[in-house]
């Protein structure tokens, strides 16, 4: 252990001599601590324990004689030597003054060094004898109380082993090596019923140690063994040997404890255990088939509730849950993040209801929910949802009230029908082209005889007669007008099926290019084919109907790019269709413009009759086949054709 260093406290309010103060007193056994007022030297003397304090005399605020004053009114420090270091007079009353104050010794300024470390390793001396004397003065008086504590906790003791042995149930012997009874309590004169000098040996009151010694039982805590009384009598009791050395000599002190009572109890305990086990076990029987039973419905309920779960997350329908005053989904099943194009369901969870709906919707829908709540059933309303990318699609929606989770919440049941509408649209839009194909054919009959003799006597007027009029000429080229669109109307008409035969479409499609080629090239316009598959794709059709097709979209293309440019049509064959695809780098079509293709006479040409793309739909139909189209204003526009080229004359759809 690391010996303490001994505090030294020097006072000095210069520096310099401080610093000459710790040059003679530096030592590895000093703590040499430096205070330079006298107020900084009484707050030191607050926190450590000195040795000695050397003192200055002279210095501003508290001098060195008021700082031993102060120091030696304190308990704690009243015995620390201090010893003043001054350079002013010697005088006798000066000097009488510093003892007067508290001071052991003086010192005059010059000091011989010599002599103040002398000093101070006496005084340092002195501090450690009192140290270690006090140490000692310490132990002395530890000892002492435990020397107190050991007689008086003695003196317990025997009073206490006194008490118990006197008032103890249990009878209590002291015993000789031998195993001579050399005492026993008035419990043991109770028990046995001898009278105190009739004990002998322990052997008279426990028949087991006539047979084997006491000796090795003192190692056992306690062990039940039988007893006899005076009358031969021989009952049940718990023994417990212990022994003692006092003055050189071993006592064993037995204390026998009469458990005939524990004994009865302990029979009678058994017997009432055995009849509760039995008890037991026949209720746990009855516990256990309830218990089966139990497990058995929870099953059954989870199996429930694992089919109906997977009813709910597997439905063709969307479900959604919402509590009341929420304004997150609480539940969707797998069809609904589906439905909404997540991938996940937090991916819909995560998102307010608000951003799912259109913003007149969405106060809608808000005002059908809160009905809900108040009980409402909503049944099969229409209404939009916007998808996470963006896209909206019509659902049919049912609202119902129900309680989810102890709150009340309404159960939103959604069917995607945007394909339904679609189907509806079409079906629409297919009898308008049925009935305009039907009545296009009749009317376009009817007006081509009258148009033939008004073009026959205008020509009549102007050759026989000589008449050259720019009227005639207008009426001539108006008649030529009427008489294209007329022809456009007979195309709507239906075709028959025995007019369908097998076409070559790549071969049709090279032809149709060879055709318009010559056109594009005036108006600075390249046409390429890019077609994947070199083998021939037969489809059943009208080759001159088809032919029709690609020369109007091709030729709408030119009439987009008049400042030139690339027409490209690429053809692939895919799940049994035959696409063509024909993408320009014309002007397009404004998204506002591109939902009104193909309704009869709209037209975004100057000079166009609004039925081109309307006849062209209906060609492709008549087909068994599909068209799409793509724009963006100033990029360009792409047509997609699809054909089915594995099915057989037979299975073509009328028109």
């Amino acid at each position: 252990m690391e010996k303490p260093k001994i505090n030294i406290l020097m006072v000095d309010d210069r520096k310099e001599n401080l610093q000459a103060l710790e040059a003679v007193l530096d030592s590895p056994d000093y703590q040499l601590i430096k205070a330079t007022s006298g107020e900084e030297a009484l707050k030191w003397i607050l926190k450590k324990d000195f040795a000695v304090i050397l003192l200055d005399v002279q210095m501003p605020g508290i001098d060195g004689f008021e700082t031993a004053r102060l120091i030696r009114a304190r308990k704690k420090s009243m015995e620390i030597p201090i010893i003043f270091i001054t350079a002013l007079t010697k005088t006798q009353d000066y000097v009488l003054n510093g003892y007067s104050s508290g001071a052991i010794d003086f010192l005059f300024k010059p000091f011989n060094p010599f002599i103040l470390k002398s000093k101070v390793e006496g005084f340092v001396n002195i501090y450690l004898s009192q140290k270690e004397l006090q140490l000692k003065n310490e132990v002395i008086l530890k000892h002492s109380l435990e020397l107190d504590q050991a007689y008086s906790h003695l003196q317990k003791s025997e009073a206490i082993s006194r008490a118990i042995g006197e008032t103890s149930i249990d009878a209590i012997f002291t015993l000789n090596e031998d195993g001579r009874i050399l005492t026993s309590n008035p419990a043991a004169i109770s028990i046995f019923g001898y009278q105190q000098e009739e004990f002998n040996h322990i052997a008279d009151v426990i028949p087991l140690f006539s047979e084997k010694p006491f000796h090795p039982y003192i190692e056992d805590k306690s062990f039940e063994e039988e007893a006899k009384r005076q009358d031969g009598a021989l009952f049940p009791v718990e023994i417990t040997l212990s022994n003692a050395i006092i003055d050189q000599d071993t006592i064993y002190v037995c204390s026998i404890r009469d458990i005939t009572e524990r004994k009865n109890h302990f029979k009678q305990l058994e017997r009432l255990v055995q009849q509760r086990t039995e008890e037991l076990i026949i209720s746990n029987n009855h516990l256990q088939t309830e218990i089966d039973e139990k497990l058995q419905m929870v099953q059954v309920t989870k199996e429930s509730e694992a089919k109906y779960r997977h009813l709910v997350e597997d439905s063709p329908l969307a479900i959604f849950v919402l509590e009341a005053n929420n304004e997150y989904f609480s539940f969707i099943n797998n069809t609904g993040v589906k439905l909404l194009g997540g991938q996940s369901t937090m991916d819909v969870l995560s998102k307010k209801i608000s951003s799912f709906f259109p913003l007149e919707q969405y106060v809608t829908m808000t005002s059908r929910i809160q009905d809900s709540y108040d009980g409402q059933k909503q049944i099969g309303i229409e209404e939009k949802f916007i998808q996470l990318d963006g896209g909206v699609i019509n659902v049919e929606v049912t609202i119902i009230p129900f309680t989810y989770m102890g709150k009340p919440a309404v159960h939103i049941v959604a069917n995607d029908i945007t394909t339904f509408k679609r189907t509806q649209e079409f079906l629409g839009q297919s009898e308008k082209l049925a009935v305009v194909g039907e009545l296009a054919a009749g009317i376009a009959h009817e007006i081509r005889n009258p148009l033939t003799s008004l073009r026959g006597f205008t020509q009549l007027i102007e050759f026989d007669q000589g008449v050259k009029h720019q009227y005639l000429s207008i009426m001539l080229t108006e008649i030529d007008r009427i008489n294209t669109i007329v022809s456009e109307l007979l195309l709507l008409a239906k075709p028959n099926d025995e007019d369908f035969n097998p076409v070559n479409m790549n071969e049709l499609l090279k032809t149709v290019v060879v055709l318009m080629n010559a056109q594009a090239t005036f108006h600075n316009i390249e046409i390429n084919l890019h077609t994947k598959d070199p083998e021939p794709v037969i489809i059943i059709g009208l080759e001159n109907k088809l032919k029709q097709i690609f020369i109007n979209f091709i030729k709408n293309s030119i009439e987009a790019m008049p400042h030139g440019g690339k027409i490209t049509i690429r053809t692939v064959k895919e799940e049994g269709n035959f696409l063509i695809e024909i993408e320009d780098q014309g002007c397009g079509i404004p998204p506002e413009s591109l939902a009104k293709i193909g309704k009869p006479f709209f037209t975004t040409k100057e000079k166009g009759t609004g039925l081109g793309f309307m006849i062209c739909n209906s060609i492709i139909e008549s087909h068994k086949g599909k068209l799409g189209i793509t724009s963006q204003v100033d990029v360009g526009t792409t047509i997609t054709l699809s054909f089915p080229y594995d099915f057989q004359e037979k299975t073509l759809l009328s028109i």
